[in-house]
């Protein structure tokens, strides 16, 4: 699709979301703007973003498309996790839901023989109770309890990760086999904790399906990562997604290894204070949905961070490259102005063999602490140069290091591995 077809539909949703729906409506009347003062991209930065704040509180009269109802057919509903606050009920049509997905795994030339005519993937989800549709947070749910409409099976975890009891994680390892899944779609940091708990156990994760798996809900450490290849095998096709509840996928790992937006169902922008940023520079995505009937977004500020990247990658898709740097309110912020992002703090870090889980706190005084839960291969010297590599990185604000033997999850059941309570409160 051309730039000029691209921007011929974002005028047409935008058009359609003023028709159709309540709050658009309101937004762009309340900043003296029509659909026919947007004729090119400098117009289109007039309007300005939308916020899950806007659709939390419009919801669901005000952003539901004239015609459509949370009954209508094809409609789903979600809740998400609450990272960035209160939980955001949103809803979308499974056929825009199914497309998105499809632009985005594309990429990944591995997991082609998934998608084969009249094939429907067996899935199950090991990742935060928050992000799953059931409850699955007691354990005493049944595994018929925990089973989506569309045949996904939910795996029983904790609320808090590192707490989880053995009986659980039993529990999730017997119905992987039970169910013989060809996909498993897990948080990173959950899943490298759950193979931990198998190789204690002397417990293998396999299929007699070929297992494909699809990461995501948290920025995919290089820590997590080696521990699921490491115990998984080479062989296994993985893919980092990119993607929230309210959207679907918004992008994904190709089988190179690179990461890729979905500018084909999704009109982005990457903006820093306003400005689109140069490629190479980081900046908040800011997405317009193309052609979504249910809940059209104009300028959707997703609140996610990355950096586009110039460079055409040799998988051959089409799809731009960005570099994934996390969360606007995880971003450490230095005394001396500059911003550290949770990507740029998992590259000082690496993939640490001796490290099985991390979590670098921010506190209100610009003090840094990373945590870090030791395996037995740790010695001094690797503490050491890494407190090395955080005090340069981090400079000049302090860093101190502590090992510890849990650490505890966020609110929201997600464990995130940097945290900054400077840009949360600044949200």
């Amino acid at each position: 699709m051309t730039d000029s077809i691209m921007f011929d539909a974002v005028r047409e949703e935008i058009a359609y979301a003023f028709d159709r729906t309540v709050f658009f409506r309101e937004h762009m009347e309340a900043n003296g703007l029509r659909p026919d003062d947007i004729r090119d991209a400098a117009d289109f930065r007039r309007i300005p973003p939308t916020s899950k704040v806007h659709y939390r509180r419009n919801f669901p009269a005000g952003v539901l498309a004239k015609g459509y109802t949370l009954n209508s057919p094809n409609v789903m509903r979600f809740q998400s996790s609450g990272t960035s606050g209160d939980r955001l009920n949103s809803a979308i049509l499974s056929f825009d839901l199914a497309r998105r997905q499809a632009t985005a795994i594309g990429v990944n030339r591995r997991f082609d023989e998934l998608w084969r005519p009249g094939s429907r993937p067996r899935i199950c989800r090991f990742a935060p109770p928050n992000c799953s549709d059931v409850e699955c947070a007691t354990g005493f749910s049944t595994l018929a309890d925990r089973t989506l409409p569309d045949g996904t099976l939910v795996l029983t975890v904790a609320h808090d990760l590192l707490a989880t009891p053995e009986w659980q994680i039993v529990k999730a390892l017997d119905e992987i086999e039970v169910y013989q899944p060809d996909m498993l779609v897990v948080d990173p940091t959950h899943f490298a904790f759950l193979t931990r708990w198998a190789r204690r156990l002397g417990r293998r994760i396999t299929s007699p399906r070929t297992l494909h798996m699809v990461c995501g809900y948290t920025l995919m450490t290089r820590v997590a990562r080696r521990q699921i290849e490491a115990f998984m095998g080479a062989d296994l096709p993985i893919g980092d997604m990119i993607g929230m509840s309210e959207l679907g996928y918004l992008g994904f790992e190709c089988h190179h290894g690179q990461r890729h937006i979905n500018n084909r169902d999704f009109y982005v922008e990457f903006v820093r204070d306003g400005t689109p940023v140069e490629d190479g520079e980081t900046g908040e995505l800011y997405v317009t949905t193309v052609d979504d009937g249910l809940v059209p977004r104009i300028r959707y500020a997703t609140g996610d961070y990355f950096t586009p990247l110039t460079s055409a990658c040799a998988c051959g898709s089409d799809l731009p490259l960005v570099r994934i740097e996390g969360r606007a309110t995880h971003m450490i912020r230095l005394a001396d102005g500059r911003t550290v992002t949770p990507g740029a703090v998992d590259a000082v870090i690496g993939d640490a063999p001796w490290i099985d889980v991390y979590k670098l706190e921010q506190d209100r005084s610009g003090a840094c602490t990373f945590r870090y839960v030791a395996n037995d291969t740790a010695q001094a010297a690797d503490a050491t140069a890494l407190e090395l590599r955080l005090t340069e990185a981090l400079a000049p604000n302090r860093v101190h290091l502590e090992a510890v033997d849990y650490i505890a999850t966020e609110r929201s059941g997600k464990f995130q591995p940097c945290i900054s309570h400077i840009s949360a409160e600044g949200a």
